[in-house]
């Protein structure tokens, strides 16, 4: 038993000193330009600093993020190859019927990156400034308040759903292909509310044709802290966000795992990386592998029982 021992932790010190020995590949399932390569880069060289090897991203999109996926799987288990991981990875497995990956089987967490909360915004001209107003609203007339997605499926649908059900109202949704085209259709009236995170309705906020009514992280932010959470507003415990983390194949040996761990703990501390992610809305997180293993299996079984309940499909 002392020989076993001993020699699991020779081997768990070998392949910690000799990674990397090459350059790390981080593979990003978006298009670049998009938030993907937003919050793939700062990391990217604050872990290329760190570890002394280049990190090279590797755009590969496509729906489910499967090409990335794809492209992660085929390569060799030995932590040379990363892949920046979202809501998209839980949300596939529950959408696509013949998805060629497996969240829970084939993937292992390395480390939360960050995470952005949504926000719940309607109108500028919409007659009231708080959750209960929203909610007093859909109650008046029920299923006929309609909310914008950013297409069916994706995290606004789903926390717009869950927010539906803590609530006790009904919402139809009008599924648009993306959130550029449902700003218009929000300013105009055509729908009422649209759950959009931070990171991405900074800019949109700023211009004053549309206000947040509430915010769905479980504290403040400080990009608007003097705007409520849902959770003060009464939806006691409620909350969503977009996240983005690092996982790799399931095979990476339990050292490379922590070394990569620490690597990018130290990436994330860096002043650059924190700014540049601060001045987007996104918030730096970092922590355990297990810490982010446990939020992505979390995930899954939430948004599962959401997918299911409202009976969303893809393909």
């Amino acid at each position: 038993m002392a020989v076993a021992m001993l020699a699991a932790i020779v081997a768990f010190d070998i392949h910690a000193q000799s990674f990397p020995s090459k350059p790390i590949r981080m593979v990003v399932p978006f298009p670049p330009g998009g938030p993907g390569e937003v919050i793939a880069r700062p990391v990217a060289d604050g872990l290329q600093a760190v570890i002394g090897q280049p990190v090279v991203v590797d755009f590969k999109p496509g729906a489910g993020a499967i090409p990335g996926m794809q492209s992660l799987m085929s390569a060799p288990a030995d932590g040379h190859t990363l892949f920046v991981g979202s809501n998209v990875l839980v949300l596939s497995k529950w959408l696509f019927k013949n998805l060629p990956y497996d969240p829970q089987r084939d993937l292992r967490g390395i480390v939360e990156l960050a995470n952005s909360p949504y926000l719940v915004l309607v109108s500028s001209s919409f007659p009231g400034s708080s959750i209960a107003d929203l909610i007093n609203a859909a109650k008046a007339a029920p299923g006929k308040l309609n909310y914008a997605s950013s297409g069916a499926g994706t995290q606004s649908h789903i926390s717009a759903e869950m927010f539906s059900d803590a609530a006790g109202i009904k919402m139809t949704q009008v599924p648009y292909k993306g959130a550029g085209p449902a700003y218009p259709a929000l300013m105009s009236g055509d729908v009422t509310v649209f759950f959009d995170n931070v990171f991405s309705s900074v800019g949109q906020v700023k211009g004053g044709r549309i206000k947040p009514l509430g915010v769905t992280s479980l504290a403040r932010v400080s990009q608007y802290p003097s705007l409520p959470t849902v959770d003060e507003q009464g939806l006691k415990g409620f909350e969503t966000s977009s996240w983005f983390g690092i996982v790799a194949a399931k095979g990476v040996p339990d050292a490379i795992v922590a070394r990569l761990n620490e690597a990018l703990n130290k990436a994330l501390q860096a002043p650059e990386v924190r700014e540049r992610y601060g001045k987007l809305g996104l918030m730096p997180t970092g922590g355990s592998a297990q810490g982010f293993q446990k939020l992505i299996d979390g995930e899954l079984d939430r948004t599962g029982k959401v997918v299911r309940s409202v009976g969303i499909t893809i393909n």
